[in-house]
């Protein structure tokens, strides 16, 4: 493996990869590890985080141009966006024009088919690749601690054993309803 990856796998959606904005250019175009989209709707909040709870930090108008550089879930993080003090800029996705290559990931086979193994699964709602050694994952119904911590186990010894990896690697389940609720079980392999 090439070092450290973060990616995140969407089930119903393709496999994305965190990215460094660069200068901007004309929308459709791949800035050096973001992407130029643009406003598709009348008016458009950006908020502070990737949800409808976080304050509104900035408004755009259709066609005003944007860099994306990151997503979580139908969320995607902006860079440049407002008077400068909003340290995230985040806008719900249906209302943007990205290219096709949005997210695009760059991994190995390795991880590629690891990913293809975890979503057969059918238990996996998200799973992302943070590094080498952790992993996050969203389950399907993660209220039983116990069938939780056990998924996550299973999940962080297959990783370990694809990747032929020699340390220990930690795996956190995530609730569905996002990261502000902390996570509901963690485990490590071995």
């Amino acid at each position: 493996m090439s070092g450290a990856v973060a990616a995140v796998l969407v089930l119903a959606v393709p496999l994305t990869v965190t990215v460094r904005a660069a200068d901007p250019e004309p929308a459709g175009e791949r800035i050096a590890d973001s992407w130029a989209g643009k406003v598709v709707t009348r008016s458009l909040n950006i908020r502070a985080g990737p949800g409808e709870g976080y304050p509104i930090v900035a408004k755009l108008k259709r066609g005003d141009a944007v860099k994306a550089v990151d997503e979580s879930g139908r969320w995607v993080r902006l860079d440049g966006v407002g008077d400068g003090s909003a340290v995230q800029a985040w806008a719900y996705r249906s209302f943007l024009w990205l290219p096709e290559d949005f997210m695009a990931p760059a991994l190995g086979n390795e991880e590629n088919e690891f990913i293809d193994w975890a979503a057969a699964r059918g238990d996996l709602v998200e799973i992302s690749i943070d590094s080498t050694r952790r992993l996050s994952i969203v389950l399907a119904n993660a209220s039983d601690e116990a069938a939780a911590v056990a998924v996550a186990r299973e999940i962080g010894c297959a990783w370990r054993e694809r990747m032929e990896l020699d340390e220990r690697v930690t795996v956190t389940v995530w609730p569905e309803s996002g990261p502000l609720e902390g996570w509901v079980a963690q485990a490590t392999c071995p």
